[in-house]
């Protein structure tokens, strides 16, 4: 990201995104809601598709719809201006450095994306933005969608949900049940399944896709037995359920100490139904500024609210602990692509290695702080949790109890394989050996192209500047459009060769439910095959640079197995 754009960031997520293109003419449409009014946007290689921003799917959950799951909005009688999309949910971005609150508490929209030339019914995808459950978007600006376009073969949607403790704040009951936010997801899956024949959307071909805590999500409906039938194949980048950041403990504790912070009278001991009712009085920005008071040491834990485990009901979410859902009857076996990148942990480790203060800070009580960082389960013991954080430094510092430029590296594996690798490795396990899925596909890529833009320059104020490697989040320069936040690639690059490759690559997963067009790989994945590869998984598809052709996407089976078993280990797990 360039250094120039960040006084931009917040206001312009705020304000939303203004094109600057030429004026159109409007469209309009009248599904089962009521009737819209579109416009026309630029695709980036090819000619103009149509947007339809800003269509509110729910009520907005203001006042006693606050800490509430989401309530259908009724049909309007007027003509919607769909023209531009609607403010960000309210949250504040602790990925970026000195992070505020923005965005509006009244933010349940969603956007829709058609080519203009279409025949027949177009398979769906939609895309769950990522941000740890407390930041993100969908506009525009940030979730472009013209690289998609570009294709002309599906529809796109982009949905905003809510975040942070307006989104996953839960009392464990079900005076403030929680999941708001993937319950806002669960209405858009219903919303389109009741509507996107009118955009002329294939609700038999419905692709849900997202990137860390959206791919988290993706997972987490797959396994929901409610969510049956709503989408028919799932594509989950950098993010499974099975995260370590994935579920809150003790959801009650955490919705007490929130009042407490709120000034709510006798927090500690009222029950739940006038706490929660408390709550709903409080000013929105207070709320979301007391997370801060939830932090263990600067910006950790990264994710403070997050998902519950509800009582098994029509409207919950994750009726069960995500072990015992991921094998049950009720997972739901559906065409399954997942993706990963080499640097996943830069998501936090590049502000520690780059920020000279606040490395200082974490050397300085480097045991406690590298523990808390590794979010040990629960059931061990402290004296168990400094016996297994020993083999970590013995693994990724080389004994050494600290970060310095001789192991720097050893911070970033670390996140990497605790908070994404390891849970991304046993969620393949499962799928195919748990639930015996010798009949459906599920399939893997790496994307491993470094180009001249990172997400690396976001997660700090430092230049970093072609000094790391690929890390989290960098596929989606290739996904999508981001104008708020890098500049665009020249449309004869390379990075323009990759956006076509790549994109075709995950729409083709969407139109057929498996890979076309690309190098063979052994995707009938059995428990035999894996037992067979001691230093991998099944064959997964692998983005990278060619010094020849500037690019090239190869066949891989090599994945960091040594480090899974060690935390496998570490995590007392037999698979």
């Amino acid at each position: 990201m360039l250094k120039s754009h960040l006084p931009l960031v917040y206001l312009c997520l705020y304000l939303g995104f203004i094109s600057a293109e030429r004026d159109y003419d409007f469209m309009t449409i009248c599904p089962r809601v009521g009737c819209m009014k579109g416009r026309y946007m630029n695709g980036f290689q090819t000619s103009e598709f149509e947007a339809y921003m800003g269509i509110p799917y729910a009520q907005p959950p203001l006042g006693h719809l606050r800490f509430k799951n989401p309530v259908w909005k009724p049909r309007w009688r007027h003509v919607l201006d769909a023209t531009k999309p609607k403010p960000d949910c309210l949250q504040k971005n602790y990925l970026l450095p000195n992070p505020i609150v923005y965005g509006e508490e009244d933010c349940l929209y969603l956007n829709i994306y058609r080519p203009v030339l279409r025949a027949g019914l177009l398979p769906v995808m939609v895309y769950i933005h990522g941000g740890g459950f407390f930041s993100g978007s969908a506009s525009p600006s940030i979730i472009g969608p013209e690289y998609i376009m570009d294709t002309g073969q599906v529809i796109l949607v982009t949905m905003a949900y809510r975040l942070g403790p307006l989104g996953f704040l839960s009392t464990g009951d079900w005076n403030m049940p929680g999941n708001f936010g993937l319950k806002d997801q669960h209405m858009v899956l219903k919303w389109i399944r009741n509507n996107i024949e009118s955009f002329d959307g294939d609700r038999t071909k419905v692709t849900i896709f997202g990137h860390s805590a959206g791919a988290v999500a993706t997972h987490m409906h797959l396994l929901n037995p409610n969510s049956a039938n709503l989408f028919q194949r799932v594509i989950s980048m950098s993010g499974t359920a099975n995260v370590p950041f994935a579920i809150t403990k003790e959801p009650l504790k955490q919705a007490r100490k929130m009042g407490e912070l709120c000034g709510v009278p006798n927090a500690k001991y009222i029950n739940t139904a006038d706490l929660a009712s408390s709550l709903r009085e409080v000013d929105a920005s207070q709320i979301v500024n007391a997370g801060d008071s939830f932090k263990c040491w600067d910006v950790d834990p990264l994710t403070i609210f997050r998902p519950v485990v509800e009582p098994p009901g029509p409207d919950s979410i994750i009726p069960d602990t995500i072990d015992k859902l991921m094998k049950s009857i009720y997972y739901q076996r559906r065409p399954w692509l997942l993706g990963f990148v080499p640097d996943e942990g830069a998501v936090r480790a590049v502000n520690l290695i780059e920020n000279v203060t606040l490395l200082n800070q974490f050397n300085s009580d480097f045991a406690c702080l590298f523990e808390e960082l590794m979010e040990w389960p629960e059931r061990y013991t402290e004296d168990e949790k400094k016996q297994k954080t020993g083999v970590l430094v013995t693994e990724y510092f080389k004994n050494d109890w600290g970060i310095k430029q001789s192991n720097k590296q050893g911070i970033m594996d670390s996140i990497s394989d605790r908070g994404f690798k390891h849970p991304l490795y046993k969620t393949v396990k499962y799928y195919h050996t748990i639930k015996g899925g010798n009949w459906f596909y599920q399939y893997l890529f790496k994307f491993s192209y470094k180009g001249p833009f990172s997400y690396a320059s976001l997660y700090t104020e430092a230049n970093v500047t072609g000094k790391y490697g690929v890390v989290h989040g960098d596929e989606l320069l290739y996904l999508f459009r981001s104008p708020l936040l890098f500049p665009d690639f020249d449309k004869k690059s390379t990075e323009a060769k990759v956006i076509d490759i790549f994109v075709t690559y995950i729409v083709n997963f969407a139109r057929f439910g498996y890979l076309v067009d690309v190098p063979r790989t052994n995707y009938y994945c059995t428990k035999e095959l894996l037992d067979q590869r001691d230093d991998g998984i099944c064959d997964y598809h692998e983005f990278m640079n060619s010094y020849i052709k500037g690019f090239d996407m190869k066949v891989n089976y090599r994945f960091p197995t040594a480090k899974v078993r060690l935390w496998q280990e570490l995590l007392d797990e037999k698979m």
